[in-house]
């Protein structure tokens, strides 16, 4: 029972999907009232809501929602709903699906009936004349044209017509109508043959892959022109246009045959050829692989890739031969040459057709464009002139820069050795850092540092060096200099307050650090010996040791 009521369901869901556009005409006020005449007075039980009082004595009524009903001991219900409604006005004649059913159901009878009334078909009509099977690589393709009686036709077929023939032939070629039982082998051997052509033709027509891939290899070789003789151009060009018209992906093909059509025409008409023209041609190549011979699923694949790769050249070799066509035609197409020789005349007369004023502002123009070129010209010299000073300013401040480089190298040698000295690597680090821009302040610092060609003294050699330090170099060398300075402010403190003159136990345990214990070499020198000199109950500082140690040197 469940099965039956989903059965019925189906049947009923695909009636109600057949035409949805016919339920929305009946809306309509014509059908309303159509329906109002011939469905409500014919059918007085179709009733959407229940109502005890409408049903007929002994009778039964159609519901949207109807009560339970008792089969057999089990409730039921059913909807009389789309379907139901559209099977009415089917019966009455009222909907827009009945006709084209009913003149197709019509159709077929009849050709039912011719077949069935007919003795057997003449293969000897020329619509029944085949071609010879073609061969592409492992594949054969029949003439289904032929097989189907549409030889005349072929290409041009439409689906209707090609299933009414298929209906027609299967009838009148089946096996058992042509007596196969009766035949010999032979006999059976070309019932069965001519049955299968048109079974296989069926298959194949009413596929839309399939058949592109017939009609591509049912078509002929196209040989292009690629030249005519003058005033044959229509007769030897068109009709290959007309051709190629058929394998177009767009439809429909704009195909400009009229001598006497406007420039736009011709144009939209070489666009479209030149640049848009795409076919659905299929080109089965003779070294294709059949894909029903692979191993396995990879096998399979590559075969098919290999397969259209061999197609796809084929159809760029193709493609190549219609572009050359199209650009023929256009070389050869009067109107394109009436076209090109109008262009060409307009500009020889816009050449030609140039006044005194035109002249004359030419001659302007040029003036002023040769007054631009030269004034570009002046002002290109005047930036050579210009690099070319800079480069010699340049090369003097170089030269005036490593002069003051070397004054600075040397006043720095004369403070060698003294407490918070830099060391050489670090003064000729300093040196590097200084660029020709900062020319200017090295010559200020040499000349700050010194009197002339001769340094100042030791403790402003190091203050002015420890400064650019800091300057150029960064750091801690902001925190050296400012050390520096404490140092040599309290030195001087420490001179303003003692004064005290050296003792010879002092200036012996100044040279037995200085030159024993803490020779040249050693780090933070002469704060060591500060120290050794405090450790020998004299307290001197490292700026005093330094000092006199330098001037009993020297």
């Amino acid at each position: 029972a469940t099965h039956a009521r989903r059965a019925r369901r189906a049947r009923r869901a695909k009636m109600a999907s057949e035409d949805l556009d016919a339920l929305e005409r009946m809306i309509a006020d014509r059908e309303r009232a159509l329906v109002e005449e011939h469905v409500t007075s014919a059918f007085t039980a179709l009733r959407i809501a229940y109502d005890a009082r409408e049903v007929p004595a002994g009778g039964a009524i159609v519901l949207g929602s109807p009560a339970p009903i008792v089969v057999d001991g089990g409730h039921m219900k059913e909807f009389a709903g789309r379907a139901f409604h559209e099977r009415a006005r089917v019966k009455c004649g009222l909907s827009a699906v009945c006709e084209k059913e009913l003149a197709r159901k019509a159709s077929i009878a009849a050709l039912d009936e011719q077949a069935m009334d007919d003795s057997g078909v003449d293969f000897s009509a020329p619509e029944y004349k085949m071609k010879k099977t073609k061969r592409r690589g492992n594949k054969e393709f029949a003439d289904h044209y032929g097989a189907l009686g549409l030889a005349l036709v072929r290409y041009r077929a439409t689906k209707q017509q090609i299933m009414e023939q298929h209906k027609y032939l299967t009838i009148q070629l089946h096996p058992d109508k042509c007596g196969i039982a009766q035949a010999d082998d032979a006999g059976k051997e070309k019932i069965e043959q001519r049955f299968k052509a048109v079974l296989t033709a069926m298959e194949t027509l009413t596929d839309k892959n399939r058949r592109r891939e017939f009609d591509s290899v049912d078509a002929p070789d196209f040989d292009f022109p690629s030249e005519c003789k003058e005033g044959e151009f229509f007769e030897t060009f068109m009709p290959h246009f007309h051709l190629l018209e058929r394998f177009s992906e767009t439809q429909p093909v704009p195909i400009c045959d009229d001598p006497d059509a406007s420039a736009e025409d011709v144009r939209k008409h070489y666009i479209f050829w030149g640049a848009k023209f795409k076919s659905w041609r299929e080109f089965p190549h003779e070294k294709e692989d059949d894909v029903e011979t692979a191993h396995d699923r990879n096998h399979r694949r590559h075969i098919e890739r290999e397969n259209q790769r061999l197609r796809a050249e084929e159809k760029k070799k193709e493609t190549a031969k219609i572009r050359a066509f199209v650009e023929a035609a256009q070389k050869y197409d009067p109107r394109c040459i009436k076209q090109r020789a109008e262009e060409k005349a307009q500009r020889e007369a816009r050449r030609l057709g140039r006044t005194a004023s035109s002249v004359k502002i030419q001659e302007e123009e040029a003036a002023a464009k040769a007054a631009e070129e030269a004034a570009a010209k002046a002002a290109e010299e005047a930036a050579k002139v210009d690099k070319a000073s800079a480069k010699k300013e340049l090369e003097k401040n170089k030269k005036a820069l490593r002069k003051e480089k070397q004054r600075l190298r040397a006043l720095a040698a004369s403070a060698e050795g003294w407490v918070d000295m830099p060391a050489d690597h670090i003064v000729e680090a300093l040196c590097e850092a200084m660029s020709v821009e900062k020319l200017a302040d090295v010559k200020a610092l040499c000349d700050a540092i010194s009197d002339g060609e001769n340094p100042k003294g030791p403790f402003d050699v190091v203050a002015g060096i420890l400064g650019a330090c800091a300057a150029e170099l960064g750091g801690d060398w902001a925190a050296k200099a400012e050390e520096a300075a404490a140092r040599r402010a309290e030195r001087e403190a420490s001179e303003k307050v003692s004064g005290a003159a050296w003792k010879d136990d002092e200036v012996a345990a100044l040279e037995k650090g200085a030159k024993q214990l803490h020779p040249i070499g050693t780090d933070n020198r002469w704060d060591a010996i500060a120290a050794h000199m405090a450790a020998e109950g004299k307290t001197r500082n490292a700026m005093d040791c330094m000092t006199k140690f330098r001037t009993m040197s020297a």
